[in-house]
């Protein structure tokens, strides 16, 4: 039996988090000692507290690494477990809790790295990544390369770890299904899920609902999630004159609920580690749309489960919309082929088995 802690302390809930409370509970289903470290009142910690999972809290912020106080509060969390495997998932979280592991006998640090954003050629990352981190866990190809983006010595490649994120189709799929959209007559249900925040590149899709209405197609664009720019994507909207196309349907507690109200999923992303929403909605039948960016073509493959269409382009965007409205037998093709490759690809089980044999204490 070893001793696991997950550290994690964004408050707000998205891909990161959602991996670390999937494979707390995975160990802890193991029978292993498992503890999380968490934001106060965060998704991640309430939610891994139904699961059972032993949950302390801490808040940080970008310069608590500062703070040696904190580091020694940390340090004798580790210790106080006797935490043998310490995984976290943000740059805070690794210059802080990577820090206060060096205060103790260190247990083994994973850092895993679920974006492909390159990592900042600085004497801290330095240090955090050739002296203290023991692997570097990435979910794509695409985040794999951009480790070294900016310094070819940054993460040595021996410690270097790639494993998909998984997703368990069985629990993902069952229970009762509440949707967020009852689709109207001869009406084509558009869906994104995404904190709406600048990343998540919302901006486009309000543009191609707007070539998608000049072109006469009958929609509904159902854009969940909630964020700092929905009162500016409202605006955009009315702006355009397409708000009455659009449904704002804020924080979405159950994806599956938000993919089986729609006929096609959208994601305008500009960069994605690994995109969990492209599996979750191939799980439920639907086709994609997407840019070819980062690690989308890893999930989504070109003219059979979806469209990998070049960023920006509006056009080609909305033609690829268009083109799956029109025609049912090859959207409905399309959709059971994203569900049988995402089942084929990244079941629970096989990666997390993958991921333990990674995080697990020498």
């Amino acid at each position: 039996m070893s001793n696991y802690c997950f550290f994690n302390s964004v408050k707000a809930w998205g891909g990161g988090e959602k991996w670390h409370l999937e494979v707390a509970t995975y160990l802890h289903n193991k029978g292993q000692k498992v503890l999380l470290i968490a934001a106060p009142n965060s998704p991640l910690a309430e939610k891994a507290k139904t699961k059972g999972i032993n949950v302390q809290t801490i808040k940080l912020s970008n310069v608590s690494f500062l703070n040696p106080f904190i580091l020694l509060r940390i340090a004798r969390l580790l210790k106080g477990f006797k935490i043998e495997s310490l995984i976290m998932n943000s740059p805070r979280d690794l210059k802080c809790a990577g820090l206060a592991s060096k205060l103790i006998n260190s247990p083994k640090i994973i850092f895993r790295r679920g974006s492909d954003i390159p990592i900042q050629d600085s004497a801290l990352n330095r240090f955090l990544y050739q002296r203290v981190v023991d692997k570097v866990l990435v979910n794509s190809e695409a985040t794999k390369r951009s480790l070294n983006k900016n310094n070819s010595q940054m993460v040595p490649v021996q410690k270097i770890e790639l494993v998909p994120n998984g997703i368990d189709t069985n629990q993902f799929l069952e229970g009762q299904v509440s949707k967020v959209y009852e689709k109207q007559k001869d009406e084509f249900v558009l869906c994104t899920l995404g904190r709406l925040v600048p990343q998540k590149n919302h901006d486009f899709l309000i543009d191609v609902a707007v070539a998608l209405k000049k072109r006469e197609l009958k929609f509904k664009l159902i854009i969940g999630g909630s964020g700092k720019l929905e009162t500016a994507l409202r605006d955009t909207a009315k702006q355009k004159g397409i708000l009455s196309e659009v449904v704002f349907a804020g924080f979405i507690e159950k994806p599956k609920d938000l993919y089986l109200s729609g006929d096609v999923f959208l994601l305008s992303s500009l960069w994605e580690g690994f995109g969990y929403v492209l599996a979750e909605a191939g799980l439920c039948e639907l086709p994609t749309v997407a840019f070819n960016v980062s690690s989308n073509a890893q999930i989504i493959q070109e003219g059979k489960t979806g469209f990998l269409i070049e960023e920006g382009a509006v056009d080609l965007f909305a033609e690829a919309i268009i083109r799956l409205a029109k025609n049912d037998d090859l959207k409905n093709k399309m959709g059971k082929r994203a569900k049988r490759f995402v089942a084929d690809n990244f079941e629970a089980k096989n990666i997390f088995e993958k991921v333990e044999a990674v995080i697990r204490p020498d």
